[in-house]
């Protein structure tokens, strides 16, 4: 059980790192944030670095998380997380509205991971 507490936390960190890359890309052409303290090609550089850090982060926990569960499991719980991460970061960050419409959607995709993965928790539970 601990193993595989392990890599759902891998999922869940890539699902962060590539919800942070999403929005260290979206930080580079928004002109609408202030910079009072730094150049916009600093900033540009910075963000860009985070984007590519964010990324190879995103991957090193994906693949691990991959080598101890099914990739469908590994895939779909990283997607929902990021999609999660993403659509708050946007409402926190950059004042994006989410709407009722988002709200159903996000419930839907994660509905539809309970769903995906269900067949392997009734697995489980007949094998113990």
């Amino acid at each position: 059980m601990e193993s595989r507490g392990r890599y759902f936390m891998h999922c869940f960190l890539a699902g962060c790192f590539a919800s942070s890359a999403g929005v260290s890309a979206k930080l580079i052409s928004s002109s609408s944030l202030p910079t009072p303290f730094m150049s916009p090609y600093i900033r540009t550089g910075l963000c860009v670095t985070s984007l590519v850090i964010c990324n190879i982060l995103m991957w090193l926990n994906f693949t691990t998380a991959m080598q101890g569960m099914r990739t469908v499991t590994a895939t779909s719980a990283t997607t929902t997380v990021n999609f999660l991460i993403s659509g708050l970061a946007g409402w926190v960050l950059f004042g994006e509205i989410l709407s009722l419409s988002w709200c159903f959607g996000i419930s839907l995709i994660i509905a539809g991971v309970i769903l995906i993965n269900s067949d392997q928790i009734e697995e489980k539970s007949k094998t113990e």
